[in-house]
């Protein structure tokens, strides 16, 4: 059994992340139990051991090097020396970004939301493990206003796009393994236009439905797919924890 922790970036009022994440994960592989932690929410690391962690996206006002995200960012020290991969989903990947050394900020070009467009693959990107079995161009459902806008040193472009061009990187050291995206390949479209709605936004139109293209369940999981397969072989190089 593989034990993934979910960190649900989202603060009080916002609608819970974990669960759905934790849903996605489970439809990908029967193997996988997952627990929840929401700092934002005051809730401390369970008392388990984990073979991966997931920092998943957040509507929270603040960008990840705001003092109102200590909390957030305490929770990457802990889970850092813990020397297992992390993942991370917009939010998830800007705090991985910042605590690595690199800038995040509110994007020149306003918010992103709905299905990111035209995301191209770079050379090394073509090549890593977690984008295989992607097109060397995709959309994927993406809503974020802060991005990343200087990569840490030693981190590995992936993937970028005309909005934003930091739309996945991978961080691999002898301490940490992160992967992460600026888009959310754990969303349907339908999840976009909830998050939207709660803020009082509509989906752009869009003749892709979910299950259909890029949406499918199969086609926008990819990376996912890819890191808990990361998961397992790192389980099994190390043993069980």
């Amino acid at each position: 059994m593989t034990r993934i922790l979910i960190v649900d970036s989202n603060g009080p009022g916002l609608p819970a992340l974990g669960p759905g994440f934790a849903a996605v994960l489970q439809k990908l592989s029967g193997s996988i139990t997952c627990s929840l932690c929401a700092p934002y929410l005051g809730q401390a690391l369970p008392d388990e051991v984990f073979d991966g962690v997931v920092f998943t996206g957040s509507a929270v006002a603040w960008c990840v090097d705001a003092p109102e995200g200590q909390a957030l960012r305490d929770i990457w020290r802990q889970v850092t020396r813990w020397q297992v991969p992390i993942w991370g989903s917009c939010n998830g990947m800007q705090l991985a970004a910042f605590m690595l050394g690199g800038i995040c900020a509110a994007s020149p070009r306003g918010d992103e939301e709905g299905l990111a467009e035209a995301i191209t693959l770079t050379d090394i990107g073509r090549e890593h493990p977690m984008m295989q079995g992607r097109a060397s161009q995709f959309r994927v459902p993406c809503v974020h206003r802060d991005e990343v806008q200087r990569l840490p040193n030693g981190a590995v472009l992936l993937a970028g796009n005309a909005h934003s061009p930091v739309q996945a990187f991978a961080y691999e050291t002898a301490d940490i393994s992160f992967w992460g995206t600026q888009y959310h390949p754990e969303f349907s479209r339908a999840d976009v236009a909830t998050w939207l709605a709660d803020r009082g936004k509509s989906l752009p139109d869009s003749e892709e439905q979910d299950g259909q293209g890029d949406l499918a369940l199969a086609t926008r999981t990819l990376e996912l797919q890819n890191w808990l397969a990361h998961v397992t072989s790192r389980q099994r190089t190390t043993g069980a924890k």
